[in-house]
């Protein structure tokens, strides 16, 4: 099986004609652009700016009637003070859609409103040649006015001196995101696989590890409506409901919950609407028997009360089988529930969210390349049956008071996970094996979280601004890892051990991030965060075979405390630009190695990773704005990174603050809005990692080695276009390009862990009726069906995990 499509002949003609698509595609717009009859109206726009009211706004600064009739409304509406300065909006009174009060408003103000992907409105400068269709509704957003919370409070992505992706509900759509694999797609430095079902990998600038241990921290940060998700089995769900994905890139030792080494992704929901009532109801059907299913109801319940309830359901047939046993894998059968009941009295607005999902397959199709191997990556020779089920539930209350300098926020959350996953870790069957013997495993978690945070966020004073809090997170987790290995040819059992582990982590930090306005369009952000964790743990190793030789470890504690602070100096030369210089620290906290076969290893802990992030970075803007370029040049130093290292002279293998290592390199995004209704995007990263030390006499030597999951190079490539078709309504199309560069999973750079590059290509047509209420998507994914490889393996086989093969369908909405 040959993995290498992205550097042969196939390869490189496949992108040929991606890139030719792309130019196609905007050639195709700009001669619709520029022989386009069809004017939309205004009155065709839906969601919050259609709703309905009773407008009395007298004549005053542009900005104060913007600002009321945002409040009135309950519409987002976005603007950038110094545009709207010194202008003057005539009055406006009457029952109309707040989309028509805007349009009144910015009559003869060289002004213009385009919806926001998230459901509000934004007012940017006039588009001069956008003739066809000027200032209609089915207008892509600015790609400048994409708001983002980085740094905490919601701010344009290009005044956010940090290296961000951030997704809209749109492109979350139109692209067909539904998981962190597909988000990764479309990200520079991002990277996510899978080991199996209850075991991602998740790194960013090649900050990863694959420790699968009760008892130890990600350097990645998942977080879902600022809920910090603990456990690595619990964060790779299905992605549904959400206004928007923002993947940050760095350190985040300051704001974001846990402190972690690589980065966060933020994942936020969409609240209901106090004002505006919404209903959708999606169908869709693909290949492999898959079905898609989604509901949605949404609006208010009274004046100050609103209400959501989703339902999403997924499922399809298994993208391969076991031939042994004939069972499907990597199949799915998918629930997710979430509601919410948003209310607000005077300067408080609250949020309860009840969330719930239902996971089910049989397993990852782990497909032997030595003994019994029968040529197809899709089919397993394993003989046992594999399932990984998992339940998952959460409360949440976010509690917004406005104090009138400024915004307290609470939150408060409790998540529970549960996930049983039996899988084979060998790749082959022992009838198969001639030495050694397979290992089947039996591995359960059940976790349970409860995390506090109280801030308090500044306005956007004269002098600057800053938010402040505290933060606190228990986590009490367990495992139950059962393993069973069958002795080659005969199958006799020869080892049958339960691994039952425990930690409880008590986490708590304060925080502070303060910006100061300094002279000549200069700021100062100064920031940091004390972290104090606490891990008790134990582990009962049960031999069932060798009694004598399981152990107890008792109570075990050990706590860290570590400060991390930020410092950025950004810089705006010109109105459209942004320069900007960085350092931030981070850690990964400490823990226990719960899976040791020996108790020395365990009762030794491991102690955090820390790493330094110098950071320069430049966020432009050209041509009216509708060009976008941003730039960051990173340099990580690593100190104490957590490892795991294999002891050949004591056979035990354990968790080592072991390395000292060095990540750099280069992100650019590019985003084009060159005419109306045509977005094209643009990411390449480059990444350069090292173990500059690396060594431990006698046992390992992976100094000079690249640091595993960190691909050299990264490109992504997207085109979105749509247009009005006469009195027809609505077409559209998406066509996304990845490629990636070759990596190793592991530090030892072994070439039976080596993933070879790979592209991806995914695409989607959409026809929508004029009033945008029925919407036919055609979709497909991973188009010239590239096999490509997750995982590789070496235990007792070499074998190998692949991705999804080419999948498509049909979905149909319908919008009430």
């Amino acid at each position: 099986m040959a993995f290498h499509h992205g550097k042969t002949a196939l390869g490189r003609w496949r992108r040929s004609l991606v890139v030719g698509t792309a130019l196609a595609c905007a050639w195709a717009a700009w001669a619709a652009q520029a022989q386009a009859q069809a004017q939309v109206p205004a009155s065709s726009a839906q969601g919050p700016a259609q709703v309905q009211a009773q407008v009395q706004l007298p004549a005053q600064p542009l900005a104060a009637s913007l600002e009321a009739l945002s409040r009135q409304t309950d519409t987002n509406i976005l603007f950038a003070p110094d545009m709207v300065a010194g202008r003057t909006a005539p009055a406006v009174d009457g029952h109309m859609s707040v989309w028509d009060a805007v349009v009144r408003l910015l009559a003869g103000s060289g002004l213009e409103v385009v919806p926001d992907a998230g459901g509000g409105l934004v007012v940017r400068k006039a588009v001069p040649h956008a003739a066809a269709g000027e200032g209609a509704p089915y207008a892509a957003a600015d790609l400048t006015e994409i708001l983002v919370t980085a740094q905490r409070r919601e701010e344009k992505l290009q005044d956010v001196p940090v290296a961000v992706t951030a997704l809209t509900a749109k492109a979350l759509r139109d692209q067909r995101i539904t998981n962190l694999q597909d988000v990764s797609r479309v990200t520079p430095g991002l990277l996510v696989s899978s080991f199996n079902y209850s075991s991602p990998t998740i790194a960013i600038r090649g900050a990863s590890n694959t420790f699968t241990q009760i008892g130890v921290n990600r350097p990645v940060a998942v977080v879902l409506d600022d809920v910090f998700i603990t456990r690595s089995s619990a964060a790779m769900f299905d992605l549904f409901d959400l206004e928007s994905v923002q993947v940050l890139r760095g350190p985040q030792g300051t704001l974001f919950g846990r402190n972690v080494t690589g980065g966060a992704i933020l994942l936020n929901t969409r609240k209901p609407s106090f004002t505006t009532p919404e209903g959708a109801v999606s169908i869709g059907y693909g290949n492999y028997n898959a079905v898609d299913l989604n509901a949605l109801v949404s609006g208010p319940v009274s004046d100050d009360v609103a209400a959501k309830l989703v339902v999403s359901r997924r499922s399809h047939d298994g993208y391969g089988r076991d031939r042994l046993t004939g069972r499907a894998e990597d199949d799915l059968d998918n629930t997710n529930v979430r509601g919410q009941v948003r209310a607000r009295a005077g300067g408080v607005q609250t949020l309860f969210t009840l969330d719930y999902s239902d996971d089910h397959n049989g397993g990852r199709t782990l497909s032997s390349l030595g003994g019994g191997n029968d040529g197809n990556p899709r089919t397993s020779e394993l003989g046992f049956p594999q399932n990984f089920t998992r339940h998952m539930a959460g409360f949440a209350n976010n509690t917004e008071i406005d104090v009138g300098q400024g915004t307290v926020t609470a939150i408060t959350a409790y998540r529970l996970s549960r996930s049983v996953e039996r899988y084979s870790s060998t790749g082959t069957n022992y009838a198969f094996l001639t030495t050694g013997g397979q290992q089947m495993n039996d591995d359960a978690d059940d976790v349970k979280d409860f995390s506090e945070e109280m801030r308090y966020t500044s306005p956007e004073w004269d002098l600057g601004s800053f938010v402040a809090g505290l933060y606190y997170l228990n986590e009490d987790a367990s495992r139950q890892l059962g393993t069973r290995t069958y002795a080659a040819r005969t199958g006799v059992l020869t080892t049958n051990q339960l691994a039952s582990q425990s930690v409880d982590t008590d986490s708590i930090s304060g925080f502070l991030d303060g910006t100061v306005n300094l002279p000549a369009d200069l700021k100062l952000t100064l920031g940091g965060r004390y972290t104090l964790d606490q891990k008790q743990g134990n582990l009962v190793r049960t031999n069932y075979l060798a009694p004598a030789a399981g152990f107890r470890t008792g109570d075990l504690n050990s706590a860290w405390a570590q400060f991390t602070p930020r410092a950025v100096l950004s810089w705006r030369p010109l109105s459209d630009t942004m320069l900007y210089a960085s350092m931030a620290k981070g850690f990964t906290s400490g823990g226990y190695n719960t899976e040791a076969s020996s108790l020395a290893a365990i009762v030794t802990p491991f102690n955090p990773e820390k790493v330094t992030n110098y950071e320069v970075g430049a966020k432009t803007g050209w041509w009216d704005q509708r060009l976008t370029a941003n730039l960051a040049l990173f340099h990580l130093d690593y100190r104490d990174k957590q490892e795991f290292v294999q002891n050949t002279v004591t056979g035990i293998g354990t968790i080592l603050n072991a390395a000292k290592a060095t990540s750099e390199g280069a992100e650019l995004e590019l985003g084009l809005h060159p005419v109306q209704g045509l977005d094209l995007t643009a990411a390449y990263a480059y990444l350069d990692t090292a173990y500059d030390d690396f060594f431990i006499a006698r046992v390992v030597n992976n100094t000079g080695h690249p640091l595993g999951s960190s691909p050299k190079h990264k490109v992504a490539l997207t085109a979105n276009y749509e247009t009005p078709v006469g009195a027809l309504g609505f077409l559209s199309g998406n066509v996304s390009y990845s490629w990636l560069d070759d990596y190793y999973t592991g530090a030892t750079k072994s070439p039976q862990l080596f993933v070879p590059a790979y592209d991806l290509v995914n695409a989607s047509l959409s026809f929508e009726t004029p009033n945008r209420r029925y919407r036919l998507t055609l979709w497909g994914k991973n188009l010239f069906d590239t096999a490509f490889l997750q995982t590789p393996s070496t235990a007792g086989v070499l074998s190998e995990y692949l991705g999804p093969p080419r999948t498509f369908g049909a979905t149909l909405t319908v919008v009430f």
